[in-house]
């Protein structure tokens, strides 16, 4: 299994990570005439979002989708853009020796790019987004959890318009000292909680990856690896 592509969320100038939400965005690509595919192990549903949280409401502001049949009909009066091309280098090695070869390679990892859509969004319920994810805790499957951000804050919308903004990341931090504290490596569970690590690892449910939120900090100390 491979880490996700999380959507991403604008929010005066900074850029935060989807890591949990209370509803679906309620925004599919299918309903504009797409058929998304996976065209990369990190996006399994075929598309990743950029929203724009502004003080008019929420809005998808870019959307980069790879489609079945490659066809990409206009959203919102907005056409998909060309393909794009940056330049990599790729190393390998032989003989002992390091070699450095340049290649052009698509932007988005193939994913086609709709800019500046511009749709709103009439959601309601809380979106919980981070910044600044700190690497030591990184998992390699699905969407990372909630409380690795050094920054974390919860939006709430109410058909569309930003009706709350709550800072959890002194919360976050607290959770962190007690995972490390106790020597908990939430990346490698116990054999027995297998199954539940990957449903929560590609889960983006409050009740999954944000319940500590509403607990008594005191308690989390007993929790297991796979709650986390």
């Amino acid at each position: 299994m491979t880490a996700q592509i999380e959507d991403r969320f604008i929010h005066r100038k900074i850029r935060y990570s989807l890591v949990a939400l209370t509803n679906p965005i309620g925004f599919d690509p299918k309903e504009y005439g797409l058929i998304p595919k996976a065209r990369s192990s990190a996006c399994w549903c075929g598309y990743f979002c950029e929203y724009n949280i502004t003080k008019e409401g929420l809005f998808l502001q870019n959307l980069y989708v790879n489609t079945k049949d490659q066809i990409y009909p206009p959203i919102n009066g907005v056409n998909v853009s060309e393909k794009e091309y940056h330049e990599c280098i790729a190393i390998s090695f032989k003989d002992g020796k390091q070699i450095q070869t340049k290649s052009m390679t698509e932007n988005h990892m193939g994913h086609r790019e709709y800019k500046n859509v511009d749709l709103p969004i009439a959601y309601t319920g809380k979106i919980l987004l981070g910044n600044e994810f700190l690497k030591k805790y990184y998992v390699h499957m699905g969407y990372q959890r909630s409380w690795a951000y050094q920054e974390l804050i919860e939006f709430e919308f109410d058909h569309g318009k930003l009706i709350k903004k709550t800072d959890h990341s002194d919360t976050a931090a607290k959770l962190r000292e007690l995972i490390d504290s106790n020597g908990i490596n939430p990346a490698y569970p116990e054999g027995e909680n297998i199954t539940k690590f990957v449903f929560d690892s590609f889960s983006l449910d409050y009740a999954v990856k944000a319940w500590w939120l509403e607990r008594d900090m005191r308690i989390l100390d007993r929790i297991k690896k796979t709650d986390l």
